[in-house]
């Protein structure tokens, strides 16, 4: 049995656009499973999106600022209703403030 056979899962990247976050949703994609990938402009997942394609894996590209619990709610349910149920979370999006941690609102 593989134990990364990840067929008929669903996963929701946030920040898939670039680095890690592209990295794990080919990764994922690669292992069988369906992908939501979301960065805050949709035009930046145009590449990620293609990528994933020729895996022969759905993926979904959507916009989403996790600052934003309105944008949060319209990205999973647009991802529930595209592929299904969400097995997969992976929370990849950050920023790089410098400032230090109590003063980040």
């Amino acid at each position: 049995m593989n134990q990364f056979d990840l067929n008929g899962k669903t996963a929701l990247i946030t920040g898939a656009s670039r680095g890690l976050g592209l990295t794990f949703a080919k990764a994922l994609a690669r292992a069988g499973a369906d992908v939501a990938i979301t960065s805050r402009t949709l035009a930046s997942l145009d590449g990620p999106r293609a990528e994933i394609e020729a895996l022969g894996r759905r993926v979904v590209p959507m916009a989403l600022d996790v600052r934003e619990e309105a944008s949060i709610r319209r990205a999973v349910d647009a991802a529930h209703d595209a592929l299904g149920n969400i097995d997969i979370l992976v929370n990849n999006a950050g920023c790089n403030i410098r400032k230090r941690a109590l003063d980040v609102t």
